[in-house]
């Protein structure tokens, strides 16, 4: 049993006896999935097949086209999700609202929900919590109840939670990679899986628009508070004017922060006219969880996530603003 998690929370061995009393289950992530949400509830759809209990993985937003390789995504229900389940588990996902209006609506009536995730920003929404936010991914989380639980570690359960952990750590390059993320990440190719070609998959299959994108992005990389803060705005027009797609901005984020000089790295995305996904990435020391949460989002200290309304330059110049002052009380702290 992990003794990272919270001390208010439930117990691992109490999260596998919830599992177990199920006899229908709907598994759901995030909406605008990623890596971690997908692999996790995917290993986690295969878990409950194998110890007998009727699943459906389902997801307010489809699941990328980056993930099609992934085994068991051809069953994801997305969009509109109804039928008489009496478990729900919620992996990777903050709080309810982060489901989708319908199915975190669908979500609420079910009678015992558990919410399994990493973030330090959960809500603690479910009849049974276990957030541990020392993992590296949800998906390392998974890989534990599979062991407690006694279930066999398939290779097609291995694919699912290597690139859920692989994606989390950016490829085993963020600050969230730990000697347990090595470890479990070892236990899972010993099972066959092909790392090479998950690899080649997740990191090295870009379309001419992604490419395109990427190109627009680098053009416009601004920074900030003498290069500690840069970010990259991608209005919604230039997304439909290169046919891009919504995982294709996901990476952008990293290259900002990829500067040396760099803090914190910003990614604006028009989601909607006048509405904005922003991302927020640190290199070191400034605890970006709680930037993001000054503006109703979250995440971790090193990433997290918020949405905010407003014109394109209103928008950047509160977020940046805030990380500026950030930076700067930060470094009167410590002269």
């Amino acid at each position: 049993m992990s003794k990272r998690r919270r001390t208010s929370m439930n117990s691992l061995e109490e999260v596998a006896g919830f599992l177990r009393k199920g006899k229908k289950a709907v598994i759901c992530g995030h909406t605008m999935p990623d890596g971690d949400s997908v692999g996790s509830v995917l290993a986690m759809s295969l878990l409950l097949s194998q110890i007998g209990i009727e699943n459906h993985v389902a997801t307010s937003d489809p699941v990328p086209l980056l993930y099609d390789f992934l085994p068991g995504v051809q069953n994801v229900v997305w969009g509109s999700f109804q039928d008489d389940c009496d478990l729900a588990v919620v992996l990777d996902c903050t709080g309810l609202d982060r489901l989708g209006d319908e199915l975190g609506d669908y979500i609420r009536n079910i009678p015992t929900k558990v919410n399994i995730d990493h973030h330090i920003s959960n809500q603690e929404f479910g009849t049974c919590n276990y957030v541990d936010p020392q993992a590296s991914a949800t998906g390392e989380i998974v890989f534990e109840l599979i062991k407690l639980m006694g279930v066999r570690l398939t290779e097609e359960m291995a694919v699912n939670l290597y690139t859920a952990i692989a994606m989390d750590t950016g490829s085993f390059r963020f600050e969230n990679t730990t000697g347990k993320s090595h470890q479990v990440t070892a236990e899972l190719i010993q099972t066959g899986i092909k790392v090479s070609e998950i690899n080649v998959n997740l990191f090295e299959k870009k379309d001419l628009s992604h490419l395109k994108l990427i190109g627009y992005a680098l053009t416009q990389l601004k920074t900030a508070s003498d290069g500690r803060v840069a970010w990259v705005t991608i209005p919604l027009q230039v997304m439909e004017e290169l046919g891009a797609h919504d995982e294709h901005a996901d990476g952008i984020i990293n290259y900002p922060r990829m500067l040396d000089s760099v803090e914190i790295g910003l990614l604006f995305r028009e989601i909607s006219p006048g509405r904005f996904k922003v991302g927020f990435r640190s290199k070191r020391y400034i605890d970006v969880n709680k930037l993001a949460g000054a503006f109703g989002g979250g995440g971790h200290p090193r990433a997290s996530g918020c949405t905010v309304e407003g014109d394109r330059d209103e928008v950047e110049q509160r977020v940046v603003n805030l990380c500026i002052q950030t930076i700067a009380e930060r470094h009167n702290e410590t002269k």
